[in-house]
């Protein structure tokens, strides 16, 4: 799992894939700091795939059910063993701060993220503060957006890899919803703007997580045209589509942070309460008013949204040819 080597350093990102993504330049300047050692990321189980794609660790390992007092007592026996030298945990939280106290006082040198505190009832979750983390340990992180086309060329010759695996052909744009009934556009705002795909000659790609499957059949029985990959992608094939995509259309998911990094640009729809970071993206946000009731994003009327695909010059008019985001 966790092996030993003349220089052992250990790196923690435990909070979900928009936290990764945004880490991409932390893990960079990690890398280039050590250049020579052998670095081994702790992370969830969930993205172990893609982060073993990256070309900043030698080792992945998940972080194991710490409420099981005989799996935390032997991963930290082989924390231990590995003698780390340092530990750069770049997730800020109580479970990194709980395995700092489990490797006792004469651990290894260990530099933290600033927490990033609790985000408001329905807000987007916050990405921990890599400053004082920096300043600490004397690291210098590049000042630029997360850029993960390596995750695309990983296994860029795999078959599991194109559109064609699942039967997309032509010109295609991402739906990408998030989780969260509250922070999510309507199933019938997704429909309407499906239809509207699917009218120019534009495939509708749903894609998501696996507890997305009903949602994805409200939008399929008004829209019989979707192809609904919910539950069906890991993150790499995730980003290989978004590479190939014309455009994605989202609200609080954050598969679109992997659609950002890999150059996929498109709308963003979220309540007023919840705004977007856009600098430096070919995005734009739509917004809805707050309101007392849920659902308030489905005020965002799906022409509406199609309208700014096509003022964005996402959308191909006539005989041009479509423009994915690696042929832009």
């Amino acid at each position: 799992m966790l092996g030993r080597k003349n220089s052992n350093i250990l790196v923690i990102k435990t909070d979900g894939l928009s936290g990764f993504v945004a880490a991409d330049a932390a893990f960079e300047a990690i890398r280039q700091e050590h250049p020579h050692a052998k670095i081994s990321l702790l992370t969830t189980q969930g993205l172990q795939r893609i982060a073993r794609a990256s070309p900043y660790f030698d080792q992945v390992a998940g972080m194991p059910n710490m409420r099981d007092s005989e799996a935390r007592k032997e991963f930290v026996r082989q924390l231990k063993a590995a003698k780390f030298e340092k530990v750069y945990d770049l997730s800020g939280d109580d479970a990194a701060r709980r395995l700092k106290g489990a490797l006792g006082m004469f651990g290894p040198k260990w530099f933290s993220a600033e927490p990033s505190g609790r985000a408001g009832k329905g807000a987007a979750p916050k990405t921990p503060s890599f400053d004082r983390l920096a300043e600490s340990a004397g690291l210098s992180i590049g000042d630029r957006l997360p850029d993960l086309s390596w995750a695309v060329t990983a296994r860029k010759d795999s078959a599991n890899m194109q559109p064609s695996w699942y039967g997309i052909s032509g010109p295609f744009g991402l739906l990408l919803p998030g989780e969260a009934p509250e922070r999510r556009w309507s199933a019938a705002g997704y429909a309407g703007l499906a239809k509207e795909m699917s009218q120019a000659g534009i495939m509708p790609v749903l894609a998501g997580a696996k507890s997305l499957h009903n949602f994805g059949d409200e939008i399929s029985h008004e829209t019989p045209q979707l192809v609904d990959l919910t539950g069906k992608t890991d993150h790499l094939q995730l980003a290989a589509l978004a590479r190939e995509a014309l455009f994605f259309v989202s609200d609080s998911a954050e598969e679109m942070q992997l659609a950002l990094s890999v150059g996929c640009e498109g709308v963003v729809i979220r309540p007023a309460s919840d705004p977007f970071e856009t600098v430096g993206r070919h995005v734009v946000t739509m917004t809805a008013a707050d309101g007392p009731r849920s659902g308030a994003l489905g005020q965002v009327e799906p022409v509406f949204v199609w309208r700014t695909l096509n003022n964005m010059g996402l959308v191909p008019v006539d005989d041009d040819a479509p423009l994915s985001a690696q042929a832009r």
